[in-house]
């Protein structure tokens, strides 16, 4: 691995855990963060900082150049929805659109992936400096046992939502008694499990996995405290995570909620 790396630092707290995991292993911080997303601390620990708005994808590139850059990782959430909501674009983003068959998560990430790596910029596994924050294949949750019931119902979402995410659609299915309740699409995670919780109440199993042959380099499933606050709140049953690919972000805090609230927890390959 290069002594310099890139980040493109999107939402939430992965990117600044990823930055001083890197920064512990010597490694020079060079930070693209996208404006109005990236958390402010990502400045203080970055060796070079800059903020750019999505659509910006040459001024990135020139950035990372400047540094000599030549391997980055893209960590943090960008909502897909805001694809539709560019006002201003650089040439090469563009030419970049020009180039995505066409605007699944994938396709556009895929393609971005490879715009880089033809402008000298290789982008590597984006766990690469969050191996920690991997899910086990484990019950976290050991004093909560499955019942007959629960079983079927965690075999039967998981069934469908290798389905789902086999289509590009969304990492995330809500199912209670052998029935589809919701399923992630644009919206995101939480708002999948509310609309779920608004139409079947209590007792929701919550599924998140990867795509099939899941590209490591972008888009790995996370789940954070606000999501186990929220299946707390409409009380649901179980949350089951993909082991080996899904990050645990506040993973003491998640576990000690999951077993007050009798929330099943597990990691399942």
């Amino acid at each position: 691995m290069a002594d310099t790396i890139g980040f493109i630092a999107g939402e939430s707290q992965l990117p600044l855990l990823a930055v001083r995991a890197a920064r512990r292993q010597g490694k020079k911080i060079i930070v693209a963060a996208i404006k109005n997303l990236a958390v402010p601390e990502l400045a203080v620990e970055a060796d070079a900082w800059a903020e750019f708005s999505i659509g910006q994808l040459g001024a990135v590139i020139r950035f990372f150049r400047k540094y000599d850059v030549h391997q980055a990782l893209m960590v943090g959430r960008v909502n897909h929805a805001a694809i539709f909501s560019i006002w201003k674009a650089d040439g090469q983003f563009i030419r970049f659109l020009a180039k995505v068959k066409d605007k699944t998560t994938t396709s556009l990430l895929a393609t971005l992936a490879d715009y880089f790596s033809g402008a000298g910029i290789e982008i590597i596994d984006s766990t690469f400096f969050l191996r920690d924050y991997l899910v086990a294949a484990k019950n976290y949750t050991p004093r909560h046992k499955i019942g007959k019931n629960l079983a079927l119902d965690i075999e039967f979402g998981w069934e469908k939502a290798w389905g789902i995410a086999g289509l590009d659609i969304g990492q995330t299915i809500c199912v209670k008694n052998r029935a589809v309740v919701a399923v992630e699409a644009m919206e995101g995670t939480d708002r999948a499990i509310a609309r779920a919780a608004e139409i079947a109440g209590p007792g929701l199993v919550v599924i998140k996995v990867s795509r099939p042959n899941h590209d490591m380099r972008f888009d790995v499933p996370v789940a954070g405290l606000s999501t186990m606050n929220l299946l707390h709140t409409y009380r649901a049953a179980a949350f089951v995570l993909e082991a080996d690919k899904t990050l645990m972000l506040d993973q003491p805090q998640i576990i000690a909620l999951a077993q007050k609230a009798k929330i099943l927890l597990m990691g399942k390959k």
